[in-house]
């Protein structure tokens, strides 16, 4: 089982000691292909002071191209996103930077239509609420494949101070989510 299975397994598991707890507010999962899955109405969870999507995806139609996840905030196309991210192969360590984007890229976030094993990954969206700061995340994602093992951790920055109200995720390069693709959103009511 990958690290990456692991680490999303036990973060489901029930907090103790006073951390905060995870709730489960909604899941989606794709009975057809789907090239954007979106998550609205999030401004009736604002009890929460955070957000969290667990995802699994795998990819299909497209044939070349990155299999990159794009995110983007309230429909906000404009080039308010940055991102950093590091990414380990298993022998090698590479990290890169975006800016003025309109969007944040997770890069290779899940597998291609010619492998059979799904891409995993878990995406903090922090003080999603708040209309004091700009939204941030950080995402652990990656997959194990008969090409290439991989694991990214990515920071991203969407530069507004508007509450988070939808959350869209969307494929580039001509590809769709795949059947059987699930998202889910969690809410966190700690610190």
């Amino acid at each position: 089982m990958s690290l990456i299975l692991l680490g999303i397994l036990n973060s489901q598991a029930a907090a103790a000691g006073g951390a905060a707890a995870y709730d489960l507010l909604e899941t989606q999962v794709l009975t057809s292909s789907a090239s954007s899955v979106t998550f609205t109405g999030l401004d009736s969870y604002s009890d929460y002071k955070h957000l969290q999507i667990r995802y699994t995806i795998q990819y299909i139609n497209g044939t070349t191209g990155t299999t990159a996840m794009n995110l983007q905030f309230n429909n906000d196309t404009g080039s308010n996103y940055a991102k950093h991210q590091l990414t380990g192969n298993g022998s090698t360590v590479t990290s890169g930077a975006t800016t003025s984007s309109s969007n944040i890229q997770l890069s290779d976030a899940g597998t291609r239509p010619s492998e059979t094993s799904f891409g995993a990954g878990v995406i903090d969206i922090l003080d999603f609420s708040s209309s004091a700061k700009n939204t941030t995340i950080k995402a652990l994602y990656g997959a194990i494949t008969p090409s290439e093992d991989y694991v990214y951790l990515t920071s991203g920055l969407w530069n507004s101070t508007s509450a988070v109200t939808s959350i869209k995720h969307f494929s580039v390069s001509g590809f769709s989510f795949a059947t059987g693709s699930r998202f889910s959103l969690y809410g966190i009511k700690g610190a």
